[in-house]
């Protein structure tokens, strides 16, 4: 991509509309401050096989967070599943000028309206940040949250061999 920041901000909407002429079921959201001076707080996107396979994945989805570096940092949210070939197949994305308690309740909702009901019983597995284990069950309630162990801990500094 070309340009400053700025420009590629401004270009979001008209790259997920043109995205969409292609993939009618492709879903975004794009806030921004105020009417005024339009700025960039949160966006989210899904892509339309995403929501027509979902049924065939398995029941687990794994969600994490990866801090954006450049001139406007952010947070990059994905949840992805695994396949019946046990492939990663990537769900929902998000991006948000930070890593918040909000910005977690908007992603998991967004992730509920365009994937499950909010009675649907699946497996969320997550890294240990406090403000997703504490949103999690607020959003679905009837969900099972595990929380995914950091590679020290699965053992890898006890010279144990590491988990496939």
């Amino acid at each position: 991509m070309r340009g400053s920041f700025e420009h590629a901000y401004q270009l979001l909407t008209n790259y997920f509309a043109e995205v969409r002429l292609v993939n009618p079921n492709f879903v975004f959201d794009i806030q921004t401050t105020s009417c005024k001076d339009k700025r960039f707080t949160r966006c989210f996107w899904c892509f339309g096989p995403s929501k027509k396979t979902y049924k065939l994945l398995r029941p687990v989805v794994v969600i994490d967070e990866t801090f954006l570096k450049g001139r406007y940092h952010g947070t990059l949210l994905a949840a992805i599943a695994i396949d019946p070939s046990n492939h990663i197949f990537p769900l929902i994305f998000s991006i948000t000028d930070s890593e918040t308690t909000k910005s977690w309740t908007y992603f998991l909702e967004m992730f509920g309206s365009n994937f499950h009901g909010y009675d649907t019983r699946f497996v969320v597995i997550t890294n240990r940040n406090p403000r997703i284990i504490n949103v999690v069950p607020k959003v679905f309630p009837f969900v099972i949250h595990t929380l995914k162990l950091p590679s020290k801990a699965r053992g890898s500094h006890l010279g144990w061999q590491q988990w496939p």
